[in-house]
């Protein structure tokens, strides 16, 4: 399926920041409360139709909204929850009919100070047309579970989507 490489851009990204994260040392001091962190990064692709489902190239442009809060509890316990949320206008370059570009990518990631790591994420992204056009619509989920010894017990992996309409 073609259009894997749209969705694999963005959950690459959020995958290697949280087990980037993840890999860190647990750390020992219990912090006094969230630690929050929200920013604006800018975004711009063209979505080919093969692998939007247009039949057309898709210009998606706007800015994601990232937010990151982080706890640490006084075991050294620590937990990561990482929210995308896009803010994006999609432009046909044949037509130039309007695409709605949405979904939001969550990752949730915790590591206990004892060793045993989990981290989820889930993305969804969406292309719809106004129209007859066909629509993308993909859905990414995961789970990965490393226990104290430093095993895999858990590596899950789902995508689910395609061309609709």
């Amino acid at each position: 399926m073609r259009n894997t490489k749209v969705v694999s851009g963005v959950m690459s990204v959020v995958i290697v920041a949280a087990l980037a994260f993840a890999s860190q040392p647990p750390m020992a001091a219990a912090s006094a409360g969230p630690d929050r962190t929200s920013w604006v990064e800018p975004f711009d692709i063209v979505v080919t139709g093969a692998e939007g489902c247009s039949g057309e190239d898709v210009h998606v442009f706007g800015t994601l909204d990232l937010r990151v809060q982080t706890v640490v509890s006084g075991k050294g316990d620590v937990h990561v929850s990482f929210h995308l949320t896009p803010n994006l206008t999609g432009i046909g370059l044949t037509s130039g009919n309007a695409y709605n570009p949405v979904g939001p990518t969550s990752t949730t990631d915790f590591i206990d100070g004892n060793g045993p790591r989990v981290s989820s994420g889930i993305n969804i992204i969406n292309l719809i047309s106004r129209g007859s056009s066909g629509n993308l619509v993909l859905h990414e989920a995961y789970q990965l579970t490393v226990n104290a010894n430093g095993v895999v017990t858990v590596d899950s992996h789902t995508f689910k989507g395609g061309c609709r309409g």
